[in-house]
């Protein structure tokens, strides 16, 4: 499907911002950290970067994921998530050499039962180590 076309049917306009995020977001499988997007980013505005990562989000192009730092990274849906409810929840790895965190969309989170009373939202499985090309050096 067209990066343009997938944006307008999630409601938003499309704009040269966030096609150029976009793009990098849909073209890895990778999760990326708002900084690692500044700096490919150079010339566009943090804040805009910060809006567009959260309009992705909330329209269901994007889910967030928190690292082995505490950081808040942003990864393509790869499945069609309608809004806030992210359908496609699988683990995350996450290497302590390059810092570099990948979808493992291959590896679906398990699903957990919650004592009565208590209401998932969601989970965060982060699986850490070295990625290929980390352990290969």
């Amino acid at each position: 499907m067209d990066i343009s076309q997938h944006i307008r049917e999630r409601g938003l306009k499309v704009t040269p911002s966030r096609l150029s995020v976009m793009k990098v977001l849909e073209g890895d499988h990778r999760a990326y950290a708002h900084a690692d997007l500044e700096a490919i980013f150079s010339n566009m505005d943090r804040v805009t970067l910060y809006r567009v990562l959260n309009d992705f989000e909330e329209s269901g192009l994007v889910h967030k994921v928190i690292d082995m730092d505490g950081v808040t990274r942003f990864a393509y849906c790869k499945h069609s998530c309608p809004g806030t409810h992210h359908a496609d929840e699988h683990a995350h790895f996450n290497c302590q050499a390059c810092r570099k965190m990948f979808c493992l969309e291959n590896l679906p989170a398990p699903s957990f039962s919650v004592p009565r009373g208590f209401k998932a939202m969601g989970q965060n499985i982060l699986v850490f180590g070295l990625c290929k090309s980390c352990s290969a050096a």
